[in-house]
């Protein structure tokens, strides 16, 4: 069922990028002169150097010591149970929980 749906999203994304491609073509819009403009090239080079600069003098330590201090541990002992086979459902030999006191809901 997994691969189903991988499957599905793949051909839904060919499909979005054959209409985007549709869509600029009835705009009059040249793929090859819009990738070989210099000003097009030079105005992403310069977003992609500053959001470089921003990553690495703001944004990325707090991330980095999220990451290692909550996710990556978490994440690993996650991952060790997958492959240790442990199971992650109630086992099934224990016994139901005690009946409550009347008149009393959990």
């Amino acid at each position: 069922m997994i691969q189903f749906t991988q499957q599905k999203g793949f051909v839904q994304l060919i499909i979005i990028v054959a209409l985007l491609v549709i869509i600029l073509s009835l705009l009059g819009v040249s793929l090859r002169a819009l990738f070989a403009n210099e000003l097009l090239k030079e105005n992403f080079g310069f977003i992609g150097e500053w959001l470089r600069w921003f990553w690495n003098g703001y944004l990325g330590m707090p991330f980095r010591l999220f990451y290692e201090g909550f996710v990556k541990p978490f994440w690993e002992r996650f991952l060790d149970a997958l492959r240790n086979g442990v199971s992650f459902e109630r086992p099934t030999g224990l016994a139901a929980p005690p009946p409550l006191p009347a008149g009393k809901s959990r």
